[in-house]
Formats: structure tokens, C-alpha cells, sequence
């Protein structure tokens, strides 16, 4: 058995200063820069070098900043989100995998939620987009880290839930 780990993540809007003023609850900081030195070390203190993470959309705001993903520990997969809008190219430096939603161990990822009926083939929706809301239905997980502290979710803690829950 590996000791690396899965986590997923989304929503980390990297340069966008935006975000510190609509998330103000989760994100207090200062300026974008404080934002993504804190981002980039709360992930970096969680995920290491060979752990692999989802990453569920919205990764950073623009093209010349794409080289802060560099910075970010793991094997990084991209489900692109409604912000991920330059050429996949420039997302391939960065990331190993790049679609646009995957099946994982029964589960459909996605950036935005999908519809209710997709629950009959695939077990839940891990999701991200809605920042720190979440949908009363147990069957989605949102992932953005609005709602984790900035850090990535390890895949057993969502596992975990959806056992909880039996999904």
C-alpha cells in the first residue's frame, strides 16, 4: 500500500483580487499577494511532493501568473473550472491530466455541480464553484477551500462522510 495520499481542492483563485472581497470571511487577508503566499503555504503544509491532487476549477487568474502553480506540492490534476479559459497547452506545464469532469472510485468530479440525475450512475458528486456554500443534498461534496481553511480535502476524510451518511 502507498503512503502518498489523494486529496481535491478547487476554487483557489490565485491573483485574483476579487476573491478577498467577496470571501472576506474565509480569505482576511490584506492584499492578493498575502493571499496567495498563505494559500500557497497552507497547501504546500498539507500536500506533499508525491500525494496527488484534484484540482476542481479556478486554479488562478491570469495567464502570466500560471507559474504560482508551480509553487504548489503534488502530482496536480485539473478539472477545469468556468475561469480556466486559456489554452490547455499552457495548463499542461503545470498539471498531468487536464478534462473537463472524471470518474473516480465511483464518484463524478466536476468544477460546477451537476444534476440530481446523474446520481444514478455515479455514487456522489465531488464538486467545487459554490466557495462556502454547499447543497443540503448529501450526495455532493464541495471541496473549495473557502470551506477548508485554504487546505486541500484528503480523500479518506470525504470517503469518510459519504460512509457516514451511506451514500
Amino acid at each position: 500500500m502507498s503512503n502518498y495520499r489523494i486529496f481535491f481542492s478547487s476554487d483557489g483563485h490565485l491573483r485574483d483580487k476579487r476573491v478577498i472581497e467577496f470571501q472576506k470571511h474565509s480569505r482576511p487577508f490584506s492584499s492578493i499577494e498575502e493571499h496567495d503566499e498563505a494559500s500557497i503555504d497552507t497547501w504546500n503544509s498539507t500536500v506533499r511532493p508525491k500525494d496527488t491532487v484534484w484540482h476542481l476549477g479556478d486554479a488562478v487568474f491570469g495567464k502570466a501568473n500560471l507559474h504560482l502553480l508551480g509553487r504548489l506540492n503534488g502530482i496536480k490534476r485539473l478539472v477545469m473550472g468556468n475561469h480556466d479559459e486559456y489554452d490547455i497547452q499552457e495548463y499542461v506545464k503545470y498539471f498531468s491530466t487536464i478534462v473537463g469532469c472524471a470518474k473516480f472510485r465511483g464518484y463524478i468530479l466536476t468544477h460546477i455541480p451537476v444534476h440530481v440525475d446523474q446520481f444514478k450512475r455515479f455514487r456522489a458528486n465531488i464538486h467545487g464553484h459554490l466557495h462556502s456554500k454547499s447543497l443540503e443534498d448529501p450526495r455532493y461534496y464541495n471541496v473549495g477551500v473557502d470551506r477548508h481553511d485554504l487546505k486541500p480535502v484528503a480523500f479518506d476524510e470525504i470517503e469518510a462522510t459519504f460512509t457516514s451518511h451511506r451514500v
